[in-house]
């Protein structure tokens, strides 16, 4: 059992490390920042920028950028099928 659990928190560590290569494919910064925020996608000077609370849980921060990514045309863009049934679950 303990093995199992192990993997999935892999399998969302990979997750989290492709939403991180797909947003650097898109142009768009991310910051992991302290604060009293959770986090999302916002404008600084007329450019998206992404930025997420550090102290957030994997999950947690795996919801945020899944939530955000799926407001973003991704279409003409290739993701691996794995990471895209997670974007559209």
């Amino acid at each position: 059992m303990q093995y199992i659990l192990k993997n999935k928190e892999i399998q969302k560590q990979q997750l989290l490390q492709e939403l991180e290569e797909l947003l650097a494919r898109l142009s768009i910064p991310l910051r992991y920042e302290k604060g009293d925020f959770s986090g999302g996608l916002c404008k600084i000077e007329e450019q998206a920028h992404f930025i997420l609370n550090k102290n957030l849980s994997l999950e947690q921060k795996l919801q945020i950028l899944k939530s955000d990514l799926q407001h973003i045309n991704l279409e003409d863009h290739f993701i691996r099928p794995a990471l895209r049934e997670f974007l559209n679950s």
